[in-house]
């Protein structure tokens, strides 16, 4: 079991420095370099401190969720309860998720994060567990367990679905953009959908409506293309929000889904108990991903794997209901 010793010795510091790094001390004065230093090798030695060894024991398994890049600050829907069930499928011990916020102290055995971190919030990720999974990160190294998505493959399922397939003569978007931080989302999954399309010659600037990140939009958005005679055939909802405004103003304007108008809703990690049946469905993070990040956490956490992994899967596209 790694020890504080050989930390140090590995460092190049004190151990007394070692220790007061380890436990957060932030009155300390080293380097971020330093800092970076120490935790990686009690990542990659896999230390744990005494005290978290006698609370896992006690309490199980708390996984933190870093997802502030990834939605909106106000979505506060977000049910990771919903997660526990997928961890109970390999996991004989309790396991808890708790979401974090960027600059608070948790007390969390490993962590998935989702989305790219700066050095700085990457730092942050570090002081709270050595464990961490990152899910589409740009890092480029290989200490810590990966998930690649590729986002792209969903998009060009349901558009072969739709076009070639259903022989749908165009599909439109409705959609958004959301931006925090210095951090657009919405932006990629407009951007490939275009390109797609116009890889295929079927791209139709004036069936394309972004508005803001919310129902009221999607309804207004809809609205707009029905009046002026620009809604595809078939449509695709940018997120679940858009999709609750969209379809609203569908059914007051008499339009029948999937009859009048063929409806794709692009699922984020939030995940509305809409009244609305979602049709077709993009997932974004469907739950194979969530079986495979939550798996491969807990291996590492419970040292059942040694060596770091990077595995790569799809989004999900979903023909009828779900």
């Amino acid at each position: 079991m790694a020890t504080i010793k050989q930390i140090s010795e590995m460092a190049n510091v004190s151990m007394a420095t070692v220790s007061r790094v380890l436990n957060k001390d932030e009155t300390i004065a080293v380097s971020a370099e330093v800092r970076n230093k120490i935790f990686d090798i009690a990542h990659e030695l896999q230390y744990i401190p005494p005290k978290k060894r006698r609370m896992k024991a006690e309490k199980g398994i708390t996984i933190g969720i870093a997802d502030w890049h990834i939605i909106r600050k106000d979505a506060h829907h977000v049910k990771l309860s919903d997660y526990v069930g997928i961890a109970s499928r390999f996991c004989t011990d309790p396991v808890e998720f708790k979401r974090m916020t960027y600059g608070e102290d948790i007390q969390v055995d490993g962590i998935i994060a989702l989305g790219r971190f700066s050095e700085e919030e990457v730092l942050y990720l570090k002081k709270q567990s050595y464990m961490i999974l990152f899910i589409n990160s740009d890092r480029q190294d290989y200490k810590y367990d990966r998930i690649i998505m590729d986002y792209n493959e969903g998009l060009m399922q349901m558009v072969s679905y739709i076009l070639d397939e259903q022989k749908y003569e165009s599909l439109g978007y409705i959609g958004a953009y959301y931006e925090q931080d210095g951090i657009v989302i919405g932006k990629t999954r407009h951007e490939a959908l275009v390109t797609i399309l116009k890889d295929k010659n079927k791209y139709q600037e004036e069936q394309f409506f972004i508005g803001e990140f919310s129902k009221q939009s999607g309804y207004e958005m809809a609205k707009k293309a029905i009046r002026a005679n620009h809604l595809a055939k078939a449509v695709l909802l940018g997120n679940d929000q858009i999709a609750e405004g969209a379809l609203e103003a569908f059914e007051e304007e008499g339009l029948k889904v999937p009859e009048d108008v063929r409806v794709i809703i692009y699922k984020d990690i939030e995940t509305l108990r809409s009244k609305y049946p979602s049709y077709i469905a993009i997932e974004m993070f469907p739950d194979f991903v969530w079986e495979t990040a939550i798996k491969l956490l807990i291996e590492r956490i419970t040292g059942a794997r040694t060596e770091t992994m990077t595995v790569i899967l799809p989004s999900k596209f979903c023909e009828g209901k779900v």
